[in-house]
């Protein structure tokens, strides 16, 4: 398969996703975060982003520095439409040193407490194009409590299954706790732990074989995010 190709097998979805009823997206909002990946074998990452939401689309600025190697610089832009049932329609692309990354997807509301997720991921190479999909269902409960489970199928290298399992518990606030495991395929094992009060965001991560590779990685991240008015 071809880079050129990419685009015009993806046009169905734009179109599905263009003809979505809009309605108005959630409040908008700016923040930074700082991720520092240190690495079992090669060079540690510093991972530097920016982010501005401001309503139905978002936009991302993110630089890899690495100790040793080539960096790299990874802009992204979003579009996530919401319909009158508070479904929600994303389109996505991520640029990469050396391809590019599509995200077509939708979240279904599909009762009171349940949403229905699938996606399609191409990453379009020089040479050829992988497809990474992903399906899995929410459960919401209280006011911002949900619990997740989504599986991944990623082709590349042979193939990789994924399975997060998340489990989120909030405030009236909307402040949290976040706990993530991700048994996958190939006896691997990733976990991780975040918490939000307020503006500040903290977490910590930890994967096994780290994007097909031999190398676990600790992932510490802290973040600032602040609306740009208040929900109404």
């Amino acid at each position: 398969m071809t880079r050129t190709s990419v685009p015009w097998r993806l046009a169905p979805f734009v179109l599905l996703l263009l003809a979505a009823p809009v309605v108005a997206a959630p409040a908008p909002y700016v923040g930074g975060q700082y991720r520092y990946w240190s690495f079992t074998r090669g060079s540690d990452l510093r991972d530097l982003l920016v982010y501005w939401v401001p309503g139905p689309a978002h936009v991302q600025l993110e630089y890899w520095d690495f100790l040793e190697g080539e960096d790299q610089f990874r802009p992204e832009v979003g579009l996530h439409l919401h319909d009158a049932r508070r479904s929600v329609y994303t389109l996505q692309w991520r640029h990469e040193r050396r391809q590019e990354r599509f995200w077509l997807g939708t979240d279904q509301v599909l009762s009171r407490h349940v949403v229905g997720r699938a996606e399609v991921g191409p990453i379009v190479g020089r040479d050829s194009t992988s497809w990474v999909v992903s399906a899995g269902l929410d459960y919401y409960w209280g006011s911002y409590h949900f619990a997740q489970a989504t599986v991944i199928r990623d082709p590349r290298d042979g193939g990789l299954w994924v399975v997060p399992l998340r489990v989120r518990l909030a405030s009236e606030s909307n402040d949290w706790a976040q706990f993530t495991l991700a048994p996958a395929s190939r006896r691997t094992l990733g976990w991780a732990v975040d918490v939000k009060q307020r503006w500040l965001k903290l977490g910590v991560e930890r994967n096994s074989r780290f994007d097909f590779t031999r190398a676990d990685n600790t992932i510490w991240s802290v973040a600032l995010e602040m609306p740009l008015r208040r929900e109404p």
